[in-house]
């Protein structure tokens, strides 16, 4: 026969009480660790986080990493103040990262109409306090970055090199990139972006014209030879005429010194050394010769 066991209701009624506010204050230890969890937020350097509540409205934001504590019914967006590149080539897919995009080349027309592919890359970095700014016009920043940054790259490339010809955007890529970079810094400059870098990487016309400049780069090397010799020739015979000048002038100067007396002493000097070396036979003007067997006699 089974024992019989007496339970105290009174008991009973007691440990379920315990055990109910032993619940309540599990429950409320949970919602207290959950608000508190809610409550803190951390914040890597090169970030700024944007606090927003409820409603969507913005709460503020903070730039310095570390620990943050926030109300529990706002989120936290991040945005990357760090340097981000726009790296736009060839048939690139569009992809996001982080504030940083990747895309397509841009196409452009130049000054005359001519068409060309462009590889570029931008780098720019943004101020911590336009953040709110940025998020409270564009949203998160893949939103910012995808629908104005990148896109404003590719309009602002396509505007500036309707400014230069062919031939520049073929051989001076320097002055495009600049006019580029100072295009966008004063587009982005009201918006809290700092622009770091631009870099035109490449500019890719259709064959027919890179093959037409190739071909009037060789007549202009060929004609700048031609042009060359003929300024050769042409020193080359400068200097002979003035070689000839020089020397018909000397001939003349010294046509000129030579009187009747001059000649005449050179030929008696000239008689003299001659003389002195040996037998000699001198017929003077208008006389009969005289002949010398050692030494010459010279007659005035």
């Amino acid at each position: 026969m089974a024992d019989h066991i007496n339970v105290d209701p009174q008991a009973v009624k007691k440990a379920k009480g315990i055990a109910s506010k032993f619940g309540i204050v599990v429950v409320v230890i949970l919602v207290l660790v959950l608000v508190g969890l809610r409550s803190i937020y951390s914040q890597d350097p090169g970030e700024v986080a944007v606090l927003r509540n409820w409603g969507g409205s913005l709460a503020g934001y903070t730039e310095e990493a570390g620990f943050h504590i926030k109300m529990p019914w706002q989120n936290v967006l991040y945005y990357d103040m760090r340097n981000n590149i726009i790296n736009l080539y060839r048939d690139a897919p569009y992809v996001y990262n982080g504030g940083a995009a990747e895309g397509a080349c841009v196409t452009i027309n130049d000054k005359g109409g001519a068409s060309a592919d462009v590889d570029l890359q931008v780098i720019y970095s943004f101020d911590g306090d336009a953040a709110l700014d940025l998020y409270r016009d564009y949203g998160t920043q893949e939103h910012f970055t995808s629908t104005y940054v990148q896109n404003d790259v590719r309009a602002t490339a396509r505007e500036v090199a309707g400014r230069f010809d062919t031939i520049t955007l073929l051989t001076n890529r320097g002055e495009f990139t600049k006019a580029l970079r100072e295009s966008l810094e004063a587009k982005w400059e009201p918006l809290g972006l700092n622009i770091e870098q631009v870099s035109v990487q490449d500019v890719r016309y259709p064959e027919e014209i890179t093959s037409a400049y190739a071909k009037a780069q060789s007549a202009e090397i060929e004609r700048q030879r031609a042009q060359n010799e003929q300024e050769t020739a042409k020193v080359k015979a400068e200097t002979k005429i003035i070689e000839a000048q020089a020397e018909a002038e000397a001939n003349k100067v010294l046509t000129e010194s030579l009187s009747d007396q001059v000649l005449q002493q050179h030929y008696i000097d000239a008689l003299r050394e001659i003389g002195a070396s040996g037998n000699l036979v001198v017929v003077p003007e208008g006389s009969q010769p005289i002949v010398g067997t050692s030494t010459a006699a010279v007659a005035q």
